[in-house]
């Protein structure tokens, strides 16, 4: 990727945490003209560098387990700051349908029950995001990693429960949890 993007004149913004090890791979690839952007401040400072470069093209990659939502603000931002700028804009959305459908399925669930469970590894960016959003439409959401960490008195007392889990759950852990709720209920 380093000599074709260089070559043909691109600047690269790479949509993602900045720790993320996918993130650092792909950036390892970009030569001189790239940044790792993860919130609006991050990328307004970007698109200055850009500005001051006089390049006229401009690369979005995003990382695979991304932020739908923020990856779609962001892109409608870079849209409207650039449109009088005369700079060529590609888009390559690289984030996966595996993460986009929990995404899209934790937002739905999460805003018709009383009780959100997102099961997965806590330093699993993508199961932080399923938590962050199911956080945003049910005030009452845990993250959990395994059934031990779930009170069972507290889940007594919802009547719609749902639960989400990260890509790389272990699906043992989420039969495990299944069980539980479904003596309770």
């Amino acid at each position: 990727m380093q000599k074709n993007t260089q070559k043909s004149g691109y600047y690269i913004i790479l949509i993602g945490h900045n720790t993320h090890p996918e993130s650092i791979g792909t950036m390892s690839f970009c030569g001189e003209n790239f940044g790792i952007v993860e919130d609006e401040k991050q990328l307004y400072r970007e698109l200055e560098k850009i500005y001051k470069t006089n390049i006229k093209k401009l690369l979005i990659l995003e990382q695979t387990t991304f932020s739908l939502e923020k990856f779609e603000k962001m892109k409608s931002i870079i849209e409207n700051e650039i449109k009088n700028k005369d700079i060529k804009l590609e888009i390559k959305r690289t984030i996966c349908d595996a993460t986009r459908i929990r995404q899209e399925e934790t937002e739905k669930i999460s805003k018709i029950v009383d009780f959100m469970i997102i099961i997965g590894g806590k330093h699993s960016s993508n199961t932080n995001k399923l938590y962050e959003i199911a956080k945003k439409y049910c005030t009452n959401s845990v993250l959990i990693e395994t059934k031990d960490e779930i009170s069972i008195e507290r889940i007594k007392k919802y009547k719609k429960i749902g639960i989400m889990a990260g890509a790389s759950t272990p699906q043992k852990s989420i039969d495990e949890l299944v069980e539980i709720l479904s003596k309770i209920c």
